[in-house]
């Protein structure tokens, strides 16, 4: 393999839930390695701005595409308009997932349940299919869905997340086996606790129902990883791009923790 082949250069990329956190950092890392890079998230401003920057730092073509990915005709629609702009699809990323409140599997509401499997299984993997077909017909391509630590470690009142999102993971699994006779990698990274206003919040909400101080809640949880920290968005970044490079060219099938030792296994 030669080292010109290990970049970006000339390749095309979309991540899709480009917001702030691991969104965006997955979408500078891969326009900083050389992609042209299409964004996608529901709200146009900020993914303006974020599109703006990117390319102003990294001299790479960025196409904010405003879409609901919870909408099948709309992820069709992205598709093409980043095959159409950019001129090919060489690259998926996965950011975009759907939480939705806690609550125990007996007291579940199921609409909302069904809301989560059609946004984190149905949608995602349809977007996924979409651009594989695309991949193809330049010999391949890799595809990356972002996973969640809480599908391992299943936490309690949260099935309606971790149980779709583990789904996910077994049907990006299988896609793996059935594209990669045409060149296609698909893989999983799933992050641990990630910094970022979303952890914050997070802490706070703890704080408040313990009577606990956030900062102390957050230091007590990174000591309690292997390597007594939390994960940056960018640590996840750099995950996503090792395996949308050549350089994980034989890496497919496979679900990456990042998580800095939180769970080993």
């Amino acid at each position: 393999m030669k080292t010109q082949d290990r970049s970006l250069e000339g390749k095309v990329a979309v991540v899709a839930g480009a917001g702030p956190g691991i969104g965006r950092a997955a979408a500078l890392a891969l326009a900083r390695d050389g992609a042209d890079v299409a964004v996608v998230a529901r709200r146009g401003p900020p993914l303006e701005a974020l599109a703006a920057e990117i390319a102003e730092e990294t001299g790479r073509r960025v196409v904010p595409v405003t879409a609901d990915l919870g909408d099948l005709a709309q992820c069709e629609s992205l598709v093409e308009r980043t095959v159409d702009t950019l001129g090919r699809l060489d690259a998926l990323v996965n950011v975009a997932t759907l939480g939705g409140p806690r609550s125990a599997v007996a007291d579940m509401d199921w609409e909302g349940y069904l809301e989560s499997v059609h946004f984190n299984v149905v949608a995602t993997m349809k977007l996924c299919s979409l651009a594989a077909a695309r991949m193809k017909a330049h010999s391949g391509g890799s595809i990356v869905n972002i996973g969640s630590l809480s599908s391992t470690t299943l936490e309690l009142k949260l099935s309606r997340y971790t149980s779709t999102k583990a789904a996910m993971v077994v049907a990006s699994k299988t896609m793996a086996r059935e594209v990669g006779r045409d060149g296609i990698r698909v893989n999983v990274v799933t992050p641990g606790y990630t910094s970022g206003e979303g952890l914050d919040r997070m802490f706070r909400e703890m704080a408040e129902h313990t009577g606990g101080d956030a900062e102390e809640l957050s230091a007590r949880a990174a000591r309690e990883t292997a390597l007594h920290r939390h994960v940056d968005p960018e640590d996840i970044a750099e995950a996503v791009l090792f395996l949308v490079s050549e350089r994980g060219r034989n890496i497919t099938g496979v679900e990456l923790h990042v998580n800095a030792g939180l769970w080993i296994g």
